[in-house]
């Protein structure tokens, strides 16, 4: 019902193999429940019978709060019983960073969303928060985050906003890494659609983080330490500083950062460069460079290269370990184009074991900012028809 516009009992009955009494029974028994309504009435069969009663899924049942805590900003959502986006807003973090201002930030607007469906009869099927850093989903708990250290270790991010959020407010809520729900994103709304055994790399300005999808399970591993890619070391020889502490970092060689430094580099050695014609004076990014490059352009060629030579680092060890059907690039290195992808597809050919074929896909996502809300909303959704659910 929740895959289909409208659907008869005879149309279930067909698909599910239960007969078509059983069918009414339990259809009148989500009826009762507000989770299925009646669509009317359908077409009468050729011979003239009784026109079948349609029924539809109740999008409207209830909604899911889903809030997205990123280096700079706030996103924060409602969606319905599909996923689809109801509500949506983005506020920036600011210079205020602590703990208590975000947990806060956090709770004001679940409760404003709460405020608004008060008078709508949708009911509250849960709250969930995507966080970068490490996360611990069995315990609601932010383990660490680089981008947030005055937060500090092992922080109970779900039981603080509970508790800010007052009594009143009893529906589960949920913590995790926000690359997980990134990686559930892809799989119900994005170009992973069908795919068991892939991987989501999201790449910000400085992070890398991954959601590994390992035979249609996600990875969370022993210590939530799964798919903290960006901190394999990549170039433990002459690499740059990584946020973490240590240098080389595969987050650290692709950084957007590092990137800007060798520009700026060149541009102070004197070299001649499109990238520094004009008066535009907003920061350099992969679009322009790939622009550069599409032109001849000599250090754009070089940078986009040298990107792309660090990316297969990091990819040859991922598909070595994990041999997915699927990469998934998600962030800015989707405003690179074909100019870069192309460059993963063909040196993917020559990682480890060259004399192999590496089957596995890269494409960017067709999804943007709000990739986490969704996926997010697609967790809660998922757990509440599959566990919370009863009869």
């Amino acid at each position: 019902m929740r895959t289909r516009d409208i659907a008869s009992v005879a149309e279930i009955s067909g698909y599910i193999r239960l007969s078509k009494t059983t069918i009414k029974k339990i259809l009148d028994h989500l009826v009762a429940l507000h989770l299925v309504v009646s669509a009317g009435k359908g077409l009468s069969t050729e011979e003239g019978g009784k026109k079948p009663e349609l029924f539809r899924f109740n999008r409207s049942f209830g909604y899911v709060i889903s809030i997205h805590v990123t280096p700079d900003t706030v996103l924060a959502a409602t969606t319905d019983m599909t996923g689809e986006i109801a509500e949506y807003s983005k506020a920036e973090v600011g210079p205020e960073r602590s703990l208590p201002s975000i947990i806060e930030r956090v709770a004001r607007a679940a409760r404003d969303f709460i405020a608004a469906k008060a008078l709508t009869g949708e009911r509250l099927v849960g709250i969930v928060i995507s966080l970068p850093g490490l996360a611990d989903s069995s315990q609601g708990m932010s383990i660490y985050s680089p981008h947030y250290h005055e937060w500090g270790r092992e922080v109970p991010f779900g039981d603080m906003l509970r508790a800010a959020l007052g009594g009143d407010v009893e529906t589960p809520i949920f913590i995790d890494c926000v690359n997980r729900y990134q990686a559930i994103a892809e799989q119900t709304r994005g170009v992973a659609a069908g795919a068991t055994n892939f991987i989501i790399i999201d790449a910000l300005n400085e992070g890398l983080g991954s959601g590994i999808v390992l035979h249609g399970t996600l990875l969370r591993g022993n210590q939530s330490l799964s798919g903290e890619i960006g901190h394999i070391v990549v170039n433990p020889v002459d690499g740059v500083p990584c946020i973490c502490g240590h240098r080389g970092c595969f987050e650290a060689m692709v950084s957007a950062k590092r990137i800007l430094g060798l520009v700026e580099g060149a541009r102070a050695r004197g070299e001649r460069s499109v990238l520094f014609d004009g008066t535009d004076q907003r920061p350099i990014g992969l679009d322009a460079i790939c622009a550069g490059a599409l032109q001849g352009d000599g250090l754009s060629l070089s940078l986009i290269d040298d990107v792309a030579r660090w990316f297969l680092v990091g990819l040859g060890n991922i598909i070595m370990v994990n041999d997915p059907e699927l990469i998934v690039i998600q962030g800015q290195y989707v405003k690179a184009g074909d100019c870069f992808l192309s460059r993963l597809r063909e040196g993917i050919k020559r990682i480890g074991l060259p004399d192999v074929e590496k089957k596995v896909r890269i494409e960017y996502s067709t999804l943007g900012e709000e990739r986490g809300v969704i996926g997010g909303a697609a967790f809660v959704l998922a757990d509440f028809f599959a566990a919370r659910l009863t009869f």
